[in-house]
């Protein structure tokens, strides 16, 4: 499996993958910030709250597809290689994106919680 790995990294097939998992889940957290302020004015005029869920609900599922696609690189790569090589640069990234997806679901999540418990409409 290294190998193919390993031709992958150097074709330049796994970059895109990579920079995937580093980059949805805080790009997914912002929208989902910037999308829910801009709903709250609608949400608060017509007293529905189920589109700040939805959007929430996408952001969080959109930030663990990210992460779980890291996961699934970083788990392909093996650590056998103790240089500073391309599969050992690819792991630290991939391992990246696991533990910022990870960070970004807890912010999203803690985003989401006052939709629950708030009114659109508080000031």
């Amino acid at each position: 499996m290294q190998a193919n790995a390993t031709a992958d990294l150097k074709a330049g097939a796994g970059v895109g993958e990579l920079w995937a998992g580093v980059l949805v889940g805080p790009t997914a957290m912002l929208m989902q910030l910037e999308i829910n302020y801009a709903l709250v004015p609608w949400a608060c005029g017509t007293g529905h709250t189920w589109p700040l869920h939805v959007v929430s609900l996408v952001a969080l599922v959109v930030t663990v597809v990210a992460g779980m696609l890291a996961y699934r690189i970083w788990g392909r790569l093996s650590t056998d290689e103790d240089s500073g090589g391309a599969l050992a640069r690819s792991r630290f990234m991939a391992a990246v994106g696991v533990l910022i997806s990870l960070l970004m679901a807890l912010v999203i999540v803690a985003q989401w919680l006052p939709v629950f418990f708030h009114s659109p409409c508080e000031r």
